[in-house]
């Protein structure tokens, strides 16, 4: 079962982009539910969360504000601080926090764990490197403090120029706050739309360029063979260029037999018109209608035993398992 669309659905609001972008911010909370109703369209969201998050005075700004010190039930550390703030931009491997945060390994491998219990963070799956997980925030009102408020917390606090802050954070919410959650809805999907254990996102070394190649979308059976990719765009027209992306990262991994998905909310006619039978454009009504039937035919067979699937080749000399 999808519990992230069922609990999306059940905000009431119509308009899909509304209601993930409200979710976002408050789960299924009923505590941060208003009650003079959600924003029925996004562009309802911006005074909405001025009313409800980011003007002195209202219900939400400065328990938002505290939320990490209150699941941690003490003050946020330096330390802690710095790894909220680069966890909030994109999922962190122990590799990318040490050398964002400067903190020793040992320093992470201690505070990591703390804040995992608090319910701030939690290590995603990493199919290709499966001892090295992406660590993403899982706290939505953290998560809202991090990426919208605390760059400018003093600024929120004294409300003289609210206007122009949310037109200065307005992309980090977007991008850090509503996007990740639409993210996880498209995952989530993805699973269901395949039979798959895992969905992720996944980083691809590229040789040839010397540069690392991610897809916000994969997943992965129990033998840790890929059985989908795809590339998501929040709020934006998904370009033919993302999906000549999405076929080289796929070849990459050895070229697989999986199913491709681009997911938006509008496509360029190249996407919509590909004649290729296994790509599914996928928009954000249909993450949000109920559970699709898995793609038969789609899932690739298991590597034999001792065989070296792509993945595995591409990687190291093991098979890799997922789940």
């Amino acid at each position: 079962m999808n519990e992230l669309r069922e609990s999306i659905r059940s905000l009431g609001v119509a308009d899909p982009e509304a209601a993930v972008a409200v979710h976002a911010v408050t789960g299924a909370d009923p505590a941060l539910l208003p009650a003079g109703g959600l924003p029925k369209r996004f562009e309802d969201i911006a005074p909405w969360l001025r009313a409800e998050y980011l003007t002195p005075g209202s219900p939400h700004l400065e328990p938002a504000a505290g939320r990490a010190a209150a699941l941690l039930g003490e003050p946020v550390d330096t330390a802690a601080d710095d790894v909220l703030a680069l966890v909030v931009v994109r999922p962190r491997t122990l590799h990318d926090l040490r050398t964002g945060t400067r903190l020793s390994e040992a320093d992470l491998t201690a505070l990591l764990p703390r804040l995992e219990a608090a319910g701030l963070i939690a290590p995603g799956p990493n199919p290709l490197e499966p001892d090295n997980p992406f660590w993403t925030f899982t706290d939505r009102l953290a998560r809202f403090h991090y990426a919208v408020l605390r760059p400018h917390l003093p600024r929120w606090r004294r409300g003289y120029i609210t206007e122009k802050l949310w037109t200065m954070n307005r992309a980090r919410f977007d991008r850090y706050v509503a996007r990740p959650e639409f993210l996880n809805l498209a995952r989530e999907w993805a699973r269901d739309a395949t039979g798959a254990a895992a969905t992720t996102r996944v980083v691809v070394p590229d040789p040839r360029f010397r540069q690392l190649r991610t897809l916000e979308l994969a997943a992965w059976d129990d033998q840790g063979a890929p059985v989908a990719l795809g590339t998501v765009r929040w709020r934006f027209r998904m370009v033919e260029r993302q999906l000549k992306r999405l076929r080289y990262v796929k070849r990459l991994l050895g070229d697989p037999d999986v199913r491709l998905y681009c997911v938006a909310s509008r496509f360029e006619p190249a996407i919509t018109a590909d004649p290729d039978p296994a790509l599914t454009a996928v928009t954000p009504e249909r993450l949000l209608e109920h559970a699709p039937e898995p793609a038969a035919g789609t899932k690739p067979e298991t590597a034999p035993e001792r065989d070296l699937h792509p993945i595995s080749r591409l990687v190291g000399g093991e098979t890799r398992r997922v789940g």
